[in-house]
């Protein structure tokens, strides 16, 4: 199979965080596709609060979003067949904090892949791509051996 269409990118990323229960029960959804990158969202929530003085997001939700994000890159990759990518190593660099009452974005983009690992960049930001929040970097093995014929038909009646 080789790189998905748009459709098929948008039913696999629904099914994948749907089937992911923190990642269903947080909310995180679709915001947007451009090219090979990625940007998934994390509405504001107050129980996901980690200082109830300040109203900041628990790091534990941000550490979902970006494990998230970065995960399905590959999917969005137009260089590389789609595979199931279970995570391998995880760093995030927090340059700051969301501010309270802010939704958090993450967008993530495949750099480098070979026979059996993803090399995957990406970052988090709240009012401006421009004014990340955090930096994730890391990397993901490529399952290449679970047939990915079965994305074309689902949820053809829902994308």
């Amino acid at each position: 199979m080789n790189s998905l269409t748009f459709e098929e990118k948008l039913r696999f990323i629904k099914k994948m965080g749907d089937f992911i229960p923190h990642t269903s029960g947080l909310g995180v959804e679709l915001h947007s596709i451009e090219g090979s990158e990625l940007t998934l969202r994390l509405p504001y929530q107050q129980q996901l609060v980690g200082d109830a003085e300040t109203g900041v997001l628990h790091s534990g939700a941000l550490t979902v979003l970006l494990d998230q994000t970065l995960g399905l890159s590959a999917v969005c990759s137009n260089d590389i067949a789609p595979s199931v990518t279970p995570t391998l190593d995880l760093r995030i660099d927090h340059f700051g904090i969301a501010p309270p009452g802010s939704d958090i974005f993450a967008t993530g983009k495949v750099l480098r892949a070979t026979r059996k690992i993803l090399f995957v960049d990406g970052y988090a930001w709240c009012e401006s791509p421009d004014k990340p929040i955090a930096r994730a970097t890391g990397t993901w093995v490529r399952v290449m051996d679970i047939d990915l014929e079965w994305i074309k038909s689902i949820g053809r009646d829902s994308a």
